[in-house]
């Protein structure tokens, strides 16, 4: 069984539609949520867990999943509460801000009582992001779920994916980011972000990502825009540079990233299994080079899940 299982955010991009952005079209997003749009996209089958609003955007969300056929079976209606909302802004380059609207919203109430829902059998990979961290019940509830993926020996993925602006104390980022490493298999960072956590954990960026080898991590990812990618492994590390592209708009170039990733190591590459592939440096750099023409042709058009590659735009 190969089914992606994607824990956190589902919420409504209020997306520009001019060069000044001044109009903006509700576009259906969340990180977790676009991987697994972006896993279901190439052909892989997947489902998303988190809690669904109470209001007028819930059945856009519900209906834009189902559409994509991600399974909506742990998307769990949270009554009374209302959906997030993050104002994108684009620059000419096409590179983004936010602007989150999330206090007491669906996605951060979502509890351990919820996880009980969940068929472990049906799964073989968990990925989550460090948004379900920034809150106390949600992160008690993320944390939960990756103790439940260990016990029932499951892969976990981890897009660190900071958003500064969610978090009350960024102080207090490092701590909860590092709470999750134990658990985790693979760990996708950007370069900004590993700048940040090593500064915070008062050591180097190089240190730090031996200090998650060090861990158990199998994988670091790390991105850094139009430099090349990289791959850490505790017995080799990969390099390769993006494909050259005119951006368009790179809401969703991570998480088709970190999609393609997990699509391949799943699906794609030598019949090894899973487990063996995350320790096979051929089957890694595989990875990397489809993980990093899925974030690329996930640039060259507007929005989050449109913009995701289906499997004959990489191949």
């Amino acid at each position: 069984m190969t089914k992606l299982l994607c824990l956190g955010e589902l919420l409504i991009d209020m997306l520009p539609q001019d060069a000044h952005n001044s109009a903006y079209l509700p576009i259906p997003g969340g990180a977790p949520a676009n991987v697994a749009v972006g896993y279901a996209k190439l052909g892989g089958e997947a489902a998303f867990c988190g809690g669904k609003g109470d209001d007028h955007f819930a059945n856009q969300l519900n209906n834009a999943l189902a559409q994509y056929n991600v399974n909506t079976d742990y998307l769990f209606a949270i009554a009374g509460s209302q959906t997030a909302m993050v104002i994108v802004s684009l620059d000419k380059t096409g590179e983004r801000s936010f602007g989150f609207y999330r206090h007491n919203t669906a996605d951060v109430l979502l509890t351990q009582a919820h996880l009980a829902h969940i068929n472990w059998q049906d799964i073989s990979t968990l990925h989550f992001c460090s948004n379900t961290l920034t809150d106390s019940v949600i992160a008690s509830t993320t944390l939960k779920a990756l103790e439940l993926a260990k016990t029932h020996n499951k892969l976990v993925s981890f897009d660190v994916n900071l958003r500064y602006s969610l978090w009350e104390n960024t102080n207090d980022i490092a701590s909860n980011v590092q709470a999750c490493y134990a658990y985790c298999d693979i760990v996708k960072l950007s370069r900004d972000e590993l700048n940040f956590l090593a500064q915070h954990s008062e050591t180097t960026s190089e240190d730090y990502i031996q200090t998650l080898l060090n861990t158990g991590i199998k994988l670091v990812f790390l991105t850094d825009g139009p430099e090349p990618a990289k791959v850490y492994h505790s017995a080799f590390t990969l390099s390769e540079a993006a494909p050259k592209i005119h951006a368009v708009d790179t809401t969703s170039a991570g998480d088709a990233f970190i999609a393609g990733v997990l699509y391949y190591l799943n699906n794609l590459g030598s019949d090894l299994p899973l487990a063996d592939k995350l320790n096979d440096e051929t089957s890694v750099k595989s990875a990397l080079h489809f993980a990093l023409k899925c974030g690329s042709k996930a640039c060259l058009a507007k929005g989050a899940f449109p913009a995701l590659p289906v499997l004959a735009d990489v191949m």
